[in-house]
């Protein structure tokens, strides 16, 4: 019987801190979601807000994607953070600084699970 080859250990250990990380933002993002909200006023929501809550929530969707399929995953949680970004500036004319927060909490997961998916090929074109 042929032995597999284990990974090598920084593919293990970026892909074990973006796993933690991405349930960090997801339970963050549930909190959120669930939560009550003191400020809620009972009018309805706008279109153009509805879908960057969506877009943000895609971001997050892609994170717990990246757990099966690394590069996919982490593609969808950065391009629906370009894409909500470029929305806000198209409806709104202006950007919002306080996106950087959302870019702080979801990009280095992201960043991190394609280079343990990148890391993973190399080493398996290696042996």
């Amino acid at each position: 019987m042929e032995k597999k080859k284990s990974l090598p250990k920084k593919v293990l250990i970026l892909r074990w801190v973006a796993r933690i990380w991405s349930l960090g933002i997801l339970a963050l993002a549930l909190a959120i979601v669930l939560g009550p909200n003191p400020n809620a006023t009972g009018e309805p929501i706008p279109a153009a807000d509805t879908i960057q809550l969506g877009l943000l929530g895609a971001s997050v969707l892609g994170l717990l994607i990246a757990w099966l399929w690394e590069r996919l995953g982490a593609w969808i949680a950065i391009g629906t953070l370009v894409a909500r970004d470029i929305l806000y500036i198209i409806v709104n004319g202006e950007w919002f600084v306080n996106f950087l927060l959302f870019w702080l909490a979801i990009l280095p997961p992201a960043v991190m699970f394609l280079l343990a998916w990148y890391y993973q090929k190399k080493a398996k074109e290696r042996n």
